[in-house]
C-alpha cells in the first residue's frame, strides 16, 4: 500500500474512533442526566413520604385522643335524661372557648351523605358514629371537644367550612330529619 492510502485509512479510522468516542460521551452525559433526574424524583418521593408519615402520626394522635375522650364521655340516651343541675355552664369555664353561633347539620356515614368518603371512618380514622362531629379544622381543631346543646362531641371529621358543625347520626333518616339549626358552640382545645 502506498503511504497516501495508509494515511487515508488512518484518517478514516481516527474519524470513526472520534465518532465512537463522541457517541460514548453523549451516552454517558445522557445516563448522568437520567440518573440525576431519578435521584431528584426519589428524594422528592422520600420527602413526600416523610410529610405523610408526620401527618399520619398527627392523625393517629388525634384519633387516640378522641377515642380516649369518647371513652370518658358518655352521651346521654333517651333512657338517661340529663338533669339540669348536671349540665355545665360552659360559658364561664376557663377551659372552654366560645366559637360563636354555628350552623348545625347532621350526617351519617352512608353514601348519600358522604359520597366517595362513605367508608365508615372519619378523617382522623375514628369510626363515624354518634358522638363525632365534622368541623372546619381551621376554626375548630381536630381532636377538640365540641359542646353543643350541653352535649359533648369529638371533632374527628371534616367536610364543613367556617362556623359550621355536622353531627354524625346513627342513620340516614335521623340525619335527614335533623335539618339545619343554629346553636352556640363551645370548644375545649386538644
Amino acid at each position: 500500500m502506498s503511504e497516501l492510502t495508509l494515511r487515508r485509512a488512518l484518517v478514516h479510522r481516527t474519524k470513526e474512533l472520534t465518532a465512537w468516542q463522541l457517541g460514548a460521551i453523549g451516552l454517558l452525559v445522557l445516563a448522568s442526566l437520567l440518573n440525576a433526574a431519578s435521584i431528584a424524583a426519589l428524594m422528592d418521593a422520600r420527602d413526600r413520604l416523610a410529610k405523610q408519615a408526620v401527618q399520619l402520626q398527627q392523625a393517629e394522635y388525634t384519633r387516640d385522643l378522641a377515642l380516649q375522650k369518647m371513652s370518658l364521655t358518655a352521651l346521654p340516651t333517651e333512657q338517661e335524661p340529663v338533669e339540669a343541675e348536671q349540665q355545665a355552664d360552659h360559658a364561664v369555664d376557663d377551659d372552654y372557648t366560645y366559637i360563636g353561633e354555628c350552623v348545625i347539620t347532621s350526617y351519617c356515614p352512608c353514601e348519600v351523605c358522604c359520597g366517595s368518603w362513605a367508608d365508615g371512618l372519619t378523617a382522623t380514622g375514628l369510626p363515624a358514629e354518634p358522638g363525632v362531629v365534622a368541623v372546619d379544622p381551621t376554626v375548630i381543631p381536630l381532636g377538640s371537644t365540641v359542646i353543643l346543646n350541653d352535649q359533648e362531641y369529638t371533632a374527628a371529621d371534616v367536610g364543613v367550612k367556617g362556623l359550621a358543625v355536622d353531627i354524625c347520626a346513627a342513620g340516614h333518616q335521623e340525619a335527614a330529619a335533623y335539618g339545619v339549626q343554629r346553636h352556640d358552640v363551645w370548644v375545649i382545645m386538644p
